[in-house]
């Protein structure tokens, strides 16, 4: 009888041992994701809860075609003025970020630095409303763009 519960002690230890080393050595898989934030200054004249409200509204939602590239958008709360070489710019109303769900999707819709054809006909498609991103809302001159290549996560 000795013998049998020392046996199942054993096993026990030797099972558990085995089940904590074997959680400890799982690989993190690679995952890569491109962020590209978008820093628009509002039109003479446009409001603020304008601009939000089209965004919100007819804007935003021409990205859900797109499989791979989400589009948010949000307003600064405070700023360093990062994004220019001097830190001076600090201008700028809302940010719109655009996800990627791969550095292959971000060239897929704009292969170096262009604009797709898939990305081509929903402008088409669409025209009046990007037509209002710069023609109405917002100030193309002061458009910052800057793409991020992310390569790892906290969670």
């Amino acid at each position: 009888m000795r013998s049998y519960i020392l046996g199942m002690i054993t096993s026990i230890v030797i099972f558990a041992a085995l089940g904590v080393n074997k959680s400890n050595l799982s690989p993190t898989p690679t995952k890569e994701w491109v962020i590209a934030p978008r820093f628009l200054t509002l039109q003479e004249g446009i409001t603020k809860e304008e601009a939000r409200e089209w965004l919100e509204n007819e804007y935003l939602f021409l990205y859900r075609e797109f499989p791979g590239f989400n589009a948010m958008v949000g307003e600064p709360i405070s700023s360093a003025g990062w994004g220019t070489a001097n830190n001076n710019e600090k201008e700028k109303d809302f940010v719109m970020i655009y996800f990627f769900d791969s550095k292959e999707s971000l060239d897929h819709y704009f292969p170096n630095g262009e604009y797709s054809n898939e990305i081509k006909e929903g402008i088409k498609k669409h025209q009046p409303t990007f037509d209002k991103l710069f023609g109405k809302y917002f100030v193309e001159g002061k458009y910052q763009h800057e793409d991020y290549l992310m390569f790892a996560s906290s969670k």
